[in-house]
């Protein structure tokens, strides 16, 4: 949030002294907080284009100030210059520290904190094989070095099909297709993924494989489904969170695919506009939080892996 009281002073200096009416400055106010044209014409009760023409005589006004050495109106546009900065530097963190979309969605106002909308996604969800037993050999520098290449691969894999990023922890990745934007075909989308992320590693581990490195195995697990999407916590920390029995049975999934890999739930699988070929249909079981069995398809052949003697 932009700091109030530069807001404050940007608005209600001595009111009215540069000519500007209280309406004029609750617009100004809007325009420092960087709320869009229709956002803040929805407010208003008028339309885009009579907020844009607003906008520019409030501005034009300010300007003249300016130019006849009104003392106040540089004031106003010396706070309006710092609400902008201001807002540019919280974008800034804000993408450092949210989802790729999520933040610019914050900062016009299309995302409330603590506000659900239900989305139907898909969840992937990877993990490295064997990841404790290597963690246990490997040099704790040399592993971070391992784990920053593998993430960097991983990420862009995901991006690569417009996917989203939720999160890392240790050896896992978590990212959803079709959230915060819709995606109609966000299964396809998931597997496309999954597919160059296995790929992508494969050639990570041929480089690892020349100087002695162990290679990382990937189990990756799909799950289609409805979730409730939001952004939780509060104005110093946020984290993009998407909840429901999809991402749970995603988690489930993953555990059932060995190096290479990847597991599809039934509705990804039926949800799916282009099927591979070759998959394997498991017997139904149950898996770990879920009272009914499911009944998956696996991709990909086991891959033969180097470890450590």
């Amino acid at each position: 949030m932009l700091d109030p009281a530069i807001v404050t002073a940007l608005v209600h200096p001595v009111q009215g002294a540069d000519g500007l009416s209280s309406e004029d400055e609750a617009l100004l106010a809007m325009v420092a907080e960087g709320k869009p044209i229709k956002a803040i014409a929805a407010t208003r009760g008028t339309t885009p284009a009579a907020v844009s023409d607003d906008v520019e005589r409030v501005f034009v006004t300010i300007a003249k100030g300016v130019t006849d050495g009104d003392g106040q109106a540089l004031r106003r546009l010396r706070r309006l210059h710092e609400a902008i900065v201001e807002r540019e530097e919280q974008g800034e963190t804000l993408s450092r520290l949210l989802p790729g979309g999520v933040a610019e969605r914050l900062i016009q106002g299309g995302t409330a904190i603590g506000e659900a909308e239900r989305l139907d996604v898909t969840i992937l969800m990877s993990d490295i094989r064997g990841y404790s037993r290597i963690a246990e050999h490997a040099d704790p520098t040399s592993l971070a070095q391992q784990l920053n290449r593998h993430r960097a691969e991983m990420n862009r894999a995901i991006l690569s099909e417009g996917g989203t990023v939720m999160q890392y922890v240790g050896d896992a990745v978590m990212a959803v297709f079709g959230a915060p934007a819709p995606q109609p075909d966000h299964a396809d989308r998931s597997l496309a993924a999954a597919m160059a992320m296995h790929a992508a590693q494969a050639t990570v581990n041929d480089e690892w494989d020349l100087v002695g490195l162990p290679a990382f195995g990937l189990g990756i697990g799909l799950s289609t489904g409805e979730v409730a999407a939001a952004l939780l916590g509060s104005e110093e920390r946020l984290e993009y969170t998407v909840v429901g029995d999809a991402v749970n049975l995603a988690q489930r999934l993953q555990q059932l695919g060995e190096p290479g890999q990847t597991v599809l739930s039934e509705t990804t699988w039926a949800a799916l506009r282009g099927r591979p070929e070759g998959a394997e249909r498991l017997d139904p079981q149950l898996v770990k939080g879920r009272d009914s069995a499911v009944a998956p398809y696996r991709i990909g052949p086991p891959l033969a892996l180097r470890s450590f003697p």
